[in-house]
């Protein structure tokens, strides 16, 4: 088949519908007269014809209409007959636009794919090439939404995390701070500090801790003042090569005479004495007692620190 008056653009990126393959340029191409569908020259040889649904130059549709496979009915012979005589040859004409003959009846030109009932209509070039780029860019699109959205739910999720952390770091603080800073941590602060003063057998830090009216009541209910108590660690420490102390059981007491700046405390207090000085024989006792301890503070001191003002063992 001549094809030198195909206009390949005119089917650029085209599908053949019967191969599916694109109709490539050099390739020869036959266009339907009826439906103006092109195809490669041997995909129509092959099918006989278009392959386009209800096209008649479709050899299906033409089949069904053949007279031979058609119910006869109620037909006479004679109509039967007229029926079957083979149509004359179909007279040809130029295609105005490639002036290759083609059918008197044919639409479109099997040459060159000219629309011989509207000849001032181009041919509609294939959409192909813009649909994949129109397709590669709504895809493009997709992807970058996708991984905004991702990335600005991984950066919300960080943020969050960092909220909670932020805020659960601010709370641990704000209980710390405030624990710290509470009457009941500073108490027993005191105390610490009261028994590694005694430990360490120091005087000085000792009297700190102790109030000036500080009085001690013994078992028996006789009552002594702070000097007395001194001269009694004297005493001990001069006595003892090792002391250890301790407090157990400790725990605060509510009552009517408790205030914001006078509390009240109990334990057990413990002394464990070495008193081997002149032998190498070790004389380890303990002494424990109950006790009750009363502790104030008030506006005296700079640091407003409690002092340690009763001791009553029981």
């Amino acid at each position: 088949m001549n094809n030198a008056g195909i206009k390949y653009d005119n089917y650029k990126n085209k599908i053949c519908p019967y191969c599916q393959s694109r109709l490539k340029k050099g390739a020869d191409i036959t266009v339907c007269s009826a439906c103006g569908v092109p195809h490669h020259k041997e995909c129509w040889d092959e099918n006989s014809g278009c392959t386009s649904y209800g096209c008649r130059n479709n050899p299906l549709t033409e089949r069904t209409n053949d007279p031979y496979t058609e119910d006869v009915g109620n037909l006479t012979v004679e109509s039967i007959r007229q029926s079957l005589v083979i149509p004359e040859e179909r007279e040809m004409i130029p295609c105005p636009s490639c002036k290759e003959l083609i059918e008197d009846e044919s639409v479109y030109c099997k040459f060159c794919g000219h629309n011989l009932k509207q000849p001032d209509t181009p041919v509609k070039k294939s959409d192909a090439s813009e649909d994949f780029k129109k397709e590669f860019r709504k895809r493009y699109r997709d992807k970058i939404t996708f991984i905004r959205k991702r990335q600005l739910l991984t950066l919300s999720s960080f943020i969050l995390l960092l909220t909670a952390l932020g805020i659960l770091v601010f709370i641990t603080v704000s209980r710390l701070n405030d624990y710290f800073a509470s009457d009941k941590y500073r108490i027993q602060l005191l105390l610490e500090n009261y028994g590694q003063a005694i430990e360490n057998r120091n005087i000085d830090s000792i009297k700190v801790y102790l109030a000036d009216d500080y009085e001690f009541i013994n078992k028996a209910g006789k009552k002594s003042g702070k000097e007395e108590r001194i001269k009694r660690f004297e005493g001990i420490f001069k006595s003892a090569t090792d002391i250890e102390y301790d407090i157990k059981d400790f725990k605060f007491l509510t009552d009517t005479t408790v205030t914001g700046s006078d509390k009240k405390v109990s334990f057990t207090e413990e002394f464990i004495f070495n008193r081997s000085e002149k032998t190498n024989k070790s004389d380890k006792s303990t002494e424990s007692e109950n006790k009750i301890m009363r502790i104030s503070k008030t506006d005296s001191t700079a640091d407003h620190s409690w002092k340690i003002y009763r001791e009553t063992a029981e």
